[in-house]
């Protein structure tokens, strides 16, 4: 799966810098956390880099699955950017200050990625991070069938415990998205590299789920729950 991730963000990195539009209103919340961050720290998931130019005062390097979107970050911030997997990142043990990461890490197994990423960090460091959970989209997949299972609140934040993380602050907010039909939320999908469908157990179901969606003539009105976490490495 990791494969079709990088494979499918590679080839829309060019419109996901003006398509993700919840994406970027997500990651402007991260700036009432500026003033708590210092030292070298790191942006994981980073995309085009939406985080990294709210936090544009920081030390900060990306990373990022996609090659492509790797290079569209550094273009973007002038910031490296390493081209990896959180699930396995070549970085040292207990080397940076503080990690973020924005609408990226529901694409992962969440309890490796936390792994790595208290693996990094400097004891008493801070990791603020956001991430969709359930109930995103329902509104949207009553329709067109659950193609993605985003993970429930509790099970992030029971991991984070087992990984050495102290929770300091948690909240939800909802981020609406309006589509005129079908087709106009299947083109969201795609040029913000998102239409992955990870439940679809054949080519032929995932080819029918399309054909319901571009279909599809009336208004789709649907959120995603974003979860932000403020924690620090015990």
């Amino acid at each position: 799966m990791q494969t079709v991730i990088k494979q499918t963000f590679s080839r829309h990195c060019k419109s996901y810098e003006y398509k993700a539009i919840v994406q970027k209103q997500v990651a402007l919340e991260f700036e009432k956390y500026k003033n708590l961050l210092s030292g070298n720290g790191i942006d994981l998931g980073c995309g085009t880099g939406f985080l990294s130019k709210v936090l544009n005062d920081k030390e900060l390097i990306g990373i990022d699955i996609s090659k492509n979107m790797a290079k569209e970050y550094t273009k973007n911030t002038g910031n490296i950017c390493i081209v990896a997997d959180i699930q396995d990142l070549p970085l040292k043990n207990s080397s940076f200050d503080f990690a973020v990461s924005s609408f990226a890490l529901h694409w992962t197994n969440i309890n490796d990625s936390f792994f790595e990423i208290s693996r990094i960090l400097k004891k008493d460091s801070y990791f603020i991070f956001s991430i969709p959970v359930e109930p995103s989209l329902e509104e949207f997949f009553l329709f067109v069938g659950k193609n993605f299972n985003f993970p429930l609140t509790q099970k992030v934040l029971k991991d984070l415990y087992f990984n050495r993380f102290k929770i300091l602050e948690i909240y939800e907010k909802q981020f609406p998205i309006y589509f005129e039909n079908g087709k106009e939320a299947l083109m969201f999908f795609k040029q913000t590299g998102t239409a992955i469908n990870k439940n679809a157990k054949t080519l032929k179901e995932k080819i029918s789920n399309y054909k319901k969606l571009i279909s599809y003539d009336k208004p789709i009105k649907t959120k995603f729950n974003i979860l932000f976490v403020k924690a620090i490495k015990n």
